[in-house]
């Protein structure tokens, strides 16, 4: 039977990137292919409230991708809520037992589905997997690794854990902080066993006013030398604590199971 991924992209006002995102699933899946990997891959992009011409190059997607293959494409449309919700409504209308994230302004390598896809398809003891980044921009290589163990698109997680640790959170603070992907991380690290990949598939792209750009001159510094980020509102840890004490039961539970 052949492996199953969904793609799933939220989109805010990302009429400028959009097409080049969609563009390397698509390169990406049809690297997988020429690997001999078997695969059917679902994009499936949110479009997160829009006010530009997103809508415009969402149908020209589906236009593209009509023709019934080895690539589905699903647009979906509600009102501006954030990336975690986005990503949660993306997961719920997709069906592929694996998911992937990707960011509307960045990309995949050509090599990222298969080295992923292949990983969980080699080893079912594993939950999820991980690849590193690359950027466009210049850090300090000391952030590497925190940056690799702390964004999500560059993850591959079997549908059935991101559904027993309830997705992403959708707290409007989470997306105000941008706390959304390490809570999603910590928590599955805390619930199953994942896997770092020795492979670079992920291209993070600056944007002004991005992720990447907000943190700049963060990155531009040794890790050793920053003093922390300021610290995370009373909604934020309440929800942490409460999403790692339910894991800690769900824990409990399969050990005396």
């Amino acid at each position: 039977m052949p492996s199953r991924v969904a793609v799933v992209i939220p989109a805010h006002n990302a009429a400028a990137t959009l097409l080049r995102a969609v563009d390397s699933v698509a390169a990406s899946a049809e690297h997988a292919a020429r690997t001999g990997l078997d695969l059917r891959t679902e994009i499936v992009v949110v479009d997160d409230g829009s006010t530009d011409a997103t809508a415009e190059k969402l149908a020209a997607c589906a236009a593209r991708f009509s023709v019934p293959g080895p690539i589905h494409f699903k647009a979906i449309h509600q009102i501006n809520r954030g990336a975690g919700p986005a990503r949660n409504e993306g997961v719920r209308q997709s069906s592929a037992p694996l998911i992937c994230f990707l960011d509307a302004d960045d990309e995949y390598l050509p090599a990222h589905l298969a080295v992923c896809v292949g990983a969980l398809e080699a080893d079912r003891s594993v939950g999820y997997v991980w690849t590193r980044r690359r950027l466009d921009i210049d850090i300090h290589p000391s952030w590497g690794p925190s940056l690799d163990r702390s964004t999500v698109m560059n993850l591959c997680v079997r549908r059935i854990w991101h559904e027993i640790v309830k997705g992403f959170p959708e707290h409007p603070d989470f997306a105000r902080y941008g706390a959304e992907d390490s809570f999603y991380r910590t928590v599955l690290e805390a619930l199953v066993n994942g896997r770092g990949l020795d492979a670079e598939t992920l291209l993070i792209h600056f944007q002004p006013g991005n992720s990447l750009d907000r943190q700049r001159a963060k990155l531009s510094r040794p890790i050793s030398e920053w003093p922390g980020d300021e610290s995370a509102p009373p909604t934020i840890v309440a929800l942490c604590e409460e999403r790692l004490a339910y894991v800690e039961r769900l824990k409990a539970e399969r050990r005396s199971g």
